[in-house]
Order: C-alpha cells, then sequence, then structure tokens
C-alpha cells in the first residue's frame, strides 16, 4: 500500500512536471499560427502566457518562441519591446531578422547603439539589399554623430547607386571636412542627374554668392585704404570677374526662386545679387517681395 502510495505520488509530481511543458508547447503552436495570420497583437497575448508558465515553471524560452516574438512587437510598432526580446535570442539571426532588429533601434534613436550593431553584425549579411540598407545606415548615423571622416570611409560602398539625396549626404560630408572642391564636383554630378534638385542648386549657390561677396568685400578694403587711379583701375578690373560669380549665383538662385517662389531664404539672397549686379529693378521687385512675404 505505502509503495502504491509513493508511486501515485511520484506520478501526480510528473503530470505538474509535464504540464506547464504541454501548455507552453501549445500556446507556442498559436503563436505560430496567429503569426501567419498577422494576428501580431494576439501573437503577444500568447507570449505573455507562456513567458508567465515559463517563471512559474522555471523553464528556459526557446529561442525560436523569442523570435516569433520579437517579430510580432516589432510588426506591431512595439520597438522597445522587439529590441529586448532580440537581446534574447542567442542563436544567430538571418538577414531579415538583422535587419528587423536594427530597425527597432533606429525607431527608438538609439543612434550610439544602432551604429555599433550594424558594425557588428554586418559582415553578417549576405544578401546585397540588406548590405546596401546597411553601409546607408551606417553612413547615416556616422553624419549624424558628426564622425564625418567614418562617413566619407563608408562612402565608397554607396557611391555607385546614384542616388541624388544620398550623393547630396555626402556632398555636407565633403564640406564638413572642408573638401570644397571635391563637394562641389560632386555637387554638379548630382545636377547632372536631377537639374532641380533644390539642395543641391541652393549649395552650388551659396558657394557662388560667398565666394563673390567676400572677394568684393576684400577688394574693397583694399581700395578704401588706397583710393587712386590706378588702385581704382585695379578695382575695376576684379569687379568684372567678381560679377561671373554673382552671375553664377542669380542664374541659381532664379531658379530656385521659379521652384520655391514663397521662400524668404531665395528672395533675400536675389535681393542682395540683384544690388551687387547693380540690377536696380530687379532689386527692388525682390526687395517688394520679400516684404510681403514677412508681412504673412
Amino acid at each position: 500500500m505505502r509503495m502504491f502510495k509513493n508511486v501515485l505520488l511520484l506520478s501526480l509530481v510528473v503530470l505538474a512536471a509535464c504540464s506547464p511543458v504541454k501548455k507552453i508547447t501549445s500556446l507556442e503552436d498559436e503563436m505560430n499560427t496567429l503569426f501567419r495570420q498577422e494576428q501580431y497583437s494576439q501573437v503577444l497575448e500568447r507570449f505573455s502566457e507562456v513567458e508567465a508558465l515559463s517563471i512559474k515553471g522555471k523553464l528556459p524560452l526557446s529561442d525560436a518562441t523569442l523570435l516569433v516574438a520579437a517579430q510580432a512587437a516589432h510588426q506591431s510598432g512595439n520597438y522597445e519591446q522587439s529590441a529586448q526580446l532580440f537581446q534574447q535570442i542567442e542563436t544567430a539571426l538571418d538577414g531579415a531578422t538583422l535587419m528587423m532588429a536594427g530597425k527597432n533601434l533606429q525607431e527608438l534613436g538609439r543612434s550610439a547603439e544602432e551604429l555599433a550593431f550594424w558594425s557588428d553584425n554586418l559582415p553578417s549579411l549576405t544578401e546585397e539589399s540588406h548590405k546596401l540598407s546597411a553601409y546607408k545606415r551606417q553612413f547615416a548615423l556616422h553624419q549624424q554623430l558628426g564622425s564625418y571622416e567614418e562617413a566619407a570611409a563608408v562612402w565608397p560602398q554607396l557611391q555607385s547607386l546614384n542616388d541624388p539625396d544620398l550623393m547630396y549626404a555626402q556632398v555636407e560630408v565633403l564640406d564638413k571636412l572642408d573638401k570644397k572642391s571635391e563637394a562641389l564636383k560632386l555637387n554638379d554630378q548630382i545636377l547632372t542627374v536631377d537639374g532641380e534638385h533644390e539642395r543641391a542648386l541652393f549649395f552650388k549657390a551659396d558657394y557662388y554668392y560667398h565666394k563673390a561677396e567676400n572677394w568684393y568685400q576684400d577688394e574693397m578694403t583694399k581700395y578704401n585704404r588706397n583710393a587712386n587711379y590706378t588702385t581704382y583701375a585695379y578695382l575695376r578690373r576684379e569687379l568684372k570677374k567678381i560679377s561671373t560669380d554673382f552671375r553664377t549665383a542669380r542664374d541659381l538662385l532664379e531658379k530656385l526662386h521659379q521652384l520655391q517662389p514663397e521662400n524668404r531664404l531665395y528672395v533675400g539672397y536675389l535681393v542682395n545679387t540683384y544690388t551687387r549686379l547693380e540690377m536696380r529693378n530687379e532689386a527692388n521687385a525682390m526687395k517688394n517681395k520679400l516684404q510681403e512675404l514677412q508681412n504673412h
């Protein structure tokens, strides 16, 4: 009789131990079915039950279950939960899930952490589209964090794309590195691809305007220090050269004004440029335009 009681007690213990495992397995099957049906919120509800049972029974969560939950959380926009779940997965992730894990960090604004993530995981990516996306994020993050040398080092992986917006980002990097001639050359390539790329148009206009204006101020300062016939003749000669740069700026600014007639910055630049070129009627018209815009 005592032996029978011991066997019965042992059987109950075994059943009690097996019960959570069976329940977890059943819930995991439901999670997979619901995930295929794109019922992501319900997947996460089932996962909460699995998690509670695993804690109660001191049972480990499988990587497969964590992965389904992490993906469901991401698809639901729960990026913080998704990021936490991905961190618990010990097995290597494939390319698609690595991209998802990186996207979580992007959405959460964890720039430094995301940059470290791509540095660690980019070598694991095999699909070209995934590699390019990761390189784009590396480049953008380096630029965002002010690591311009590092951004420039990533650029060779992206330059073949001929993407005007991406090319302009590199223009900004080169400008920050004080590589003005390289920046202008690449900027011209952008305008060859897209002649109405607004930021590229303004970059070039701004360059020629300030080049001309600074040159003009230098020459006027020199002349005013020693005003005579000889220095005046020299000044007139230099002003002709300076006017060429002002005209380049003017043509670009006029195009920008056509694209964005209400942009006060462009109108203000045109006022000054027309004034330097002694185009009085045009300068007055832009002054009136600027006044109208400021009054609204």
